[in-house]
């Protein structure tokens, strides 16, 4: 009994050791710590706005894809066969030439890390015994055209590159058809025979990235868009059988980095100099001097968020700095009756960080909840638009990181002095 008394008694003498004098230095404490609440949440604020502007950015990057150029080959008119039954006449329709050679475009890009989405864009006939419909179909790489293009499935599943004989429709290409998943359709080929495609998906949505014109009326998902937006996607296998060429009437070239597209578009257009049926086509440029403004604004908003969060980190540190000193004493008294120095330590950095998270976190919670409006300026107004704050775990991490410098700049002096001096001398130091 007499020795859990002690103990408790040695407990209590050593938190009031450890807090002596807090009281004093405590309503100095809470105006540090709300100095350093307003200086987090201006930290915040940028931040927020900074990672804003990149996810603006990034959306705009991801919608207009300037690591994509397009390969394809001119239209011609071709003569296409109308129902072997009725006297409708043959129709005219235009169509793309396969001209691109799979084994040139290849060799173009060749060592540039660049990948190849190969396509044939036809316009066939679909033909019944009591009429036809003109339907576009799409010989894709599927795992390729994924990652470029946008399809959802709403019945069956997409493409396989290993399908043969197998096609995906869109909604309105299989109400044209009226067919669904498992059924049967006869395409048109080259030699005049048809080749029966078995349907394993619908798509809900369908948004192939760079559509040919859509030169005539078919089925789509968008009626009147000047783009085509809807048809049956095959396999690229099951197309050459098709159309009877491995020629590609159109292709994408997805560059490793957006820098790099103007190198490739120069070797693309080398590699199919003596064909001037072939265009190169590119929005590498035109991005560029969309987004100009934007990454010029940016950068100076960047540049002046990095001194805002130095100052606010300076003015911790300094802060953090004055009350160590202030106490630097007491913490020699702690060491001369026998406190670890571990422990005397561990109570300085919490005292420091106690004030400096507290108000770290106070100032970046009130921000993350108040600066969430939209924020504009007047250089991305016309390209980008304005842009929403963010706050994510880059925000978050980089108001911690200066809240936890400031705590390592501020104790360092106390330290350094306390290290240095013998404790006898700090102890007579004046208070």
């Amino acid at each position: 009994m007499t020795g859990s008394r002690v103990t408790g008694t040695t407990g209590r003498i050593r938190v009031k050791l450890l807090a002596g004098g807090l009281g004093k230095r405590g309503i100095e404490a809470l105006l540090g710590g709300l100095i350093l609440a307003v200086a987090a949440g201006g930290v915040t604020a940028a931040a927020m706005v900074i990672e804003g502007a990149r996810a603006a950015l990034h959306g705009a990057q991801a919608q207009d894809r300037p690591d994509v150029i397009d390969v394809k080959a001119r239209f011609n008119r071709a003569l296409f066969e109308t129902p072997r039954s009725g006297s409708l006449p043959p129709a005219t329709l235009p169509v793309h030439v396969p001209l691109v050679t799979p084994r040139t475009l290849a060799e173009a890009v060749a060592g540039t890390g660049a990948t190849i989405a190969p396509r044939q864009s036809l316009l066939r006939n679909v033909v019944w015994p009591t009429g036809f419909s003109n339907t576009y179909l799409f010989g894709i790489q599927p795992a390729r055209e994924q990652r470029i293009g946008s399809f959802t499935v709403a019945a069956g599943r997409f493409l396989h590159d290993g399908d043969r004989d197998a096609a995906v429709l869109d909604q309105a290409t299989a109400a044209a058809l009226g067919v669904g998943v498992g059924d049967r359709f006869p395409v048109r080929q080259a030699d005049g025979t048809d080749r029966q495609l078995t349907v394993v998906g619908i798509l809900r949505r369908f948004e192939l990235r760079d559509p040919p014109i859509a030169s005539i009326p078919a089925p789509g998902l968008r009626p009147g868009s000047p783009l085509v937006s809807g048809g049956a996607l095959v396999t690229i296998q099951t197309s050459s059988k098709i159309v009877g060429r491995t020629e590609l009437t159109d292709a994408l070239v997805v560059a490793r980095r957006p820098g790099d597209v103007p190198g490739l578009v120069q070797r693309l257009q080398h590699a199919f100099r003596s064909q001037p049926g072939v265009f190169v086509e590119e929005t590498y440029a035109a991005f560029s001097r969309k987004v100009h403004d934007f990454r010029v604004t940016l950068a100076t908003f960047a540049a002046a968020s990095v001194l805002a969060m130095l100052l606010a980190g300076a003015l911790a540190a300094s802060l953090l700095q004055d009350a160590h000193a202030q106490r630097r004493r007491q913490y020699a008294t702690l060491l001369a009756v026998g406190f670890p120095p571990r422990l005397v330590g561990a109570y300085a950095a919490g005292l420091g960080g106690v004030i400096a998270l507290g108000g770290t976190l106070l100032g970046a919670a009130i921000a993350a909840v108040a600066a969430r409006r939209p924020f504009g300026m007047p250089s991305l107004l016309a390209d980008l638009g304005t842009i929403a704050p963010r706050f994510d775990a880059a925000v978050a991490a980089i108001v911690t990181g200066v809240a936890l410098g400031a705590v390592a700049v501020g104790l360092a002096p106390a330290v350094i002095a306390l290290a240095r001096a013998p404790v006898a001398r700090t102890i007579g130091e004046e208070a």
